[in-house]
């Protein structure tokens, strides 16, 4: 292939996206494999994973690293320098394409998702965060602190108070409620009584927890008073999230795109629908749109436009 060729790559605790598109950003090739936020795998499992996913799309797409003229990378934690010195390093050695342009997963989930690099992300997947880019280039980010700091409005957080709110109705702290009998049957437990030996003793993890958001979203839909309680307290909480960065960055007069991502945000229309009313109470011209493209797709557009501008600098 004689025309160059730009590798986008979406590293995640779970698995890593791979893509390739062409100069005019149509899609040449698709490639997945296992996880590569070093954070949470090591740089040994990140490494192996990442040159999977490489090696599989240039496959795919029958080209060489010759045609490959610059790699765009978006990885969950990386956001100080010590994380783009590991991650710098980590291509540098498995890939020989000298323009890397590295970043972290919002703002690569933010560039596929509106096409550019200008708008606003909400993320709400087992974690939560936004971030954002206004028309002067200045970014900011709310929230992504983390389960024990942030994360509000998570599907990690929903399901901890799905579980919150169990334990109050089996002390009769609350009325009866349907999620209660529904949490311990997906726990696989039949009364209050095993529910601290489930948590403490054999333990819950993070996705584990964020996991039991298809047993709220289920109740809710039911009718059940708690569950729906619980969707509208994450709504407002994710609301907040997205509302702070657009606040931050002055846009509140300002006309741009968001986009809602996140299996919280697709899974749940109730939430979905009371995000969208506080975008439009915070920013009444922003539009709100469906995604273009993912995170993969737009670290392969930042990798185009960093080579395409060092290109017009040597010129």
């Amino acid at each position: 292939m004689s025309d160059p060729v730009f590798l986008g790559l979406d590293g995640g605790g779970t698995k890593t996206k791979a893509t390739l598109i062409d100069g005019d950003a149509r899609e040449v090739a698709r490639a997945t494999s296992g996880p590569s936020n070093y954070h949470s795998t090591g740089q040994e499992t990140a490494q192996v994973s990442l040159q999977a996913a490489m090696r599989q799309v240039l496959d795919q797409a029958a080209v060489t690293w010759d045609d490959v003229a610059a790699i765009g990378l978006g990885m969950a934690g990386v956001a100080r320098p010590r994380d783009f010195q590991v991650v710098r390093a980590m291509l540098t050695e498995i890939a020989p394409a000298t323009c890397l342009a590295l970043t972290h997963d919002a703002e690569a989930a933010l560039v596929g998702g509106v096409g550019r690099r200008h708008g606003v992300a909400l993320i709400a997947g087992t974690g939560a965060m936004a971030y954002g880019v206004n028309a002067r280039g200045q970014t900011r980010r709310a929230d992504g602190w983390g389960y024990l700091l942030g994360d509000e409005g998570s599907g990690y957080w929903i399901g901890r108070e799905a579980l919150r709110a169990t334990a109050r109705a089996c002390d009769g702290r609350e009325p009866p409620t349907t999620l209660q009998g529904a949490i311990l049957a997906e726990l696989g437990m039949n009364a209050c009584t095993e529910l601290v030996h489930r948590v403490y003793e054999i333990g819950l993890d993070v996705p584990q927890i964020a996991a039991l958001v298809p047993t709220v979203l289920v109740a809710a839909q039911q009718g059940d008073a708690v569950a729906c309680d619980i969707l509208q307290r994450a709504s407002a909480l994710l609301g907040s999230t997205l509302c702070a960065v657009i606040v931050g960055l002055d846009m509140v007069q300002e006309t741009f795109c968001v986009v809602l991502l996140g299996g919280v945000l697709s899974a749940s229309a109730l939430v979905r629908e009371t995000v969208a009313a506080a975008v439009k109470d915070c920013a009444p011209s922003a539009a709100l749109i469906q995604p273009k493209n993912d995170a993969a797709f737009g670290a392969a557009l930042l990798a185009r436009d960093l080579w395409t501008h060092q290109k017009r600098e040597r010129r």
